[in-house]
């Protein structure tokens, strides 16, 4: 059995009572693993997954029997599914209690990296809805923009800040979600490193911090807008206490999740006077450690609806649209942005967004890398192929398991074809990424720094 801090036994004694023993038991413990499915990308009935059963609280998310290697999985790469432990996928739950949250809206998810819940967002929202994916370490943003890529979509814009930044913005967000940095003990059992950096002290810091970052971004949330909070913590100081500060100092209501009761007893409710939340803990689910609250800013509503304006093509989008439209379905409803050297493609009902955005915020991408021109020649991004919106009927290949994984190292492959010129590659009807027909070899251009570097167990 690990050894766990003295005062993390004494505080989880008193929270759980009864169920303590349970509980430690349950932390050492075998780890569930989780897929979440694209369901734009992937079908069940062609499933290679170890899939055991269903979670109960979203559509798309599945226990699997085991772990596989997902590096080595083609549908990995292609974004056919988004692996996240289960409990968190209770954000579902949360955003379907919304009034209105099918309507275009706009979404924050501020400390997004690596992506499991803006994947998700993304895949509840309206496509006429934005999300604003934010994180502000760089080489994680650097991983959430990755896996925003593999899932997607075009109504997503990533950014790099602070919540001090975003409260420039005014009331512009419809709805926050804030997965708050936390001092980590749902992590215990998946994470044996999480226990070594546990403290009081660092609870206290976490607390301090998240009360800091909710006092921000609270200014950017329109009256009558939600938040959902959650944390992989057990700590009253980083959960109850935080909703009840939302509530006493910054005009916050505390919501029930609407059917939260149908899952018990997997989920915990819990509460101290106006402040609710749920609560998952491991030795009552198959998963981790996990607490979410939903909240409503009073206020009277404004206007919640995206500003539905449409702009007029300007030189470089007017430039890029007839080679655009050979790729992507739908080509006249973006607009182009200049990312040196690319062209990035962002849905035109969201510019007015963006230019806001771009006046406070460090704007890392925005929509779809879509390609660079060299010539007279356009040669499109790998992101483009990933685009759920890519057309059907452009030339293809399927691979076999051993061409697909090749593909994905960067190394030469062989396709029979009489096609000359660019090719998608596909593994179970999902796109891998691009390839250049040649009269004598097929270029392969899977980006360098995606290929897989490890060597097949």
């Amino acid at each position: 059995m690990s050894k766990y801090p003295q005062a993390f036994i004494d505080r989880m004694k008193v929270y759980l009572r009864d169920e303590f023993d349970a509980f430690m038991l349950s932390l050492d413990e075998p780890v569930t693993t989780s897929v979440r499915l694209n369901p734009k990308k992937y079908k069940l009935a062609d499933s290679s997954l170890p899939i055991d059963k269903k979670i109960a609280w979203t559509e798309n998310g599945y226990y699997l029997s085991e772990r596989p290697s997902f590096t080595f999985d083609p549908m990995f790469h292609a974004g056919a599914y988004y692996v996240q432990e289960s409990s968190s996928m209770f954000l579902e739950q949360a955003f379907r209690s919304i009034p209105d949250g099918d309507s275009a809206i706009r979404v924050l998810d501020l400390c997004a990296a690596p992506g499991g819940k803006s994947t998700h967002l993304l895949s509840l929202m309206n496509e006429d809805s934005l999300l604003v994916s934010n994180e502000p370490i760089a080489s994680r943003n650097h991983i959430l923009r990755q896996n925003l890529a593999r899932w997607g979509n075009a109504n997503v814009i990533v950014t790099q800040n602070k919540a001090e930044d975003f409260a420039k913005l005014g009331h512009f967000f419809d709805v926050i979600v804030i997965d708050a940095p936390c001092s980590g003990e749902g992590l215990f059992r998946k994470d044996k490193s999480a226990i070594n950096e546990w403290s009081e002290a660092n609870v206290t810091m976490c607390a301090e911090r998240q009360q800091d970052i909710l006092s921000n971004i609270v200014q950017c949330l329109k009256p009558n807008g939600y938040l959902i909070y959650s944390t992989c913590t057990f700590e009253e100081a980083e959960n109850l206490s935080n909703i009840n500060y939302l509530i006493m100092e910054q005009g916050m209501e505390s919501l029930c999740i609407q059917n939260a009761d149908s899952f018990k007893p997997e989920l915990t409710s819990v509460s101290i006077g106006e402040a609710k939340g749920y609560a998952f803990y491991p030795h009552r689910t198959k998963g981790e450690g996990f607490f979410i609250s939903l909240l409503r800013k009073k206020g009277h509503s404004i206007e919640r609806s995206l500003t539905q304006q449409k702009t007029t093509n300007d030189k470089t989008t007017n430039e890029l649209l007839p080679y655009l439209s050979q790729f992507v379905n739908d080509a006249e409803k973006f607009s182009v942005l200049k990312h040196q050297p690319y062209f990035n493609i962002l849905p035109t009902v969201f510019m007015n967004d963006y230019k806001r955005l771009a006046q406070h915020l460090y704007i890392r991408n925005a929509g779809i890398s879509a390609g660079e021109i060299k010539g007279k020649d356009f040669i499109p991004a790998h992101e483009l192929s990933l685009y759920q919106g890519f057309k059907t009927d452009f030339p293809t290949a399927e691979l076999d398991m051993r061409s697909a994984i090749s593909y994905l190292k960067a190394e030469s492959i062989s396709i029979p074809t009489d096609h000359k010129g660019w090719m998608t590659v596909k593994y179970k009807g999902a796109n891998l990424g691009f390839v250049k027909a040649l009269p004598n070899r097929i270029n392969n251009y899977f980006p360098k720094e995606w290929r897989i570097l490890k060597s097949q167990p």
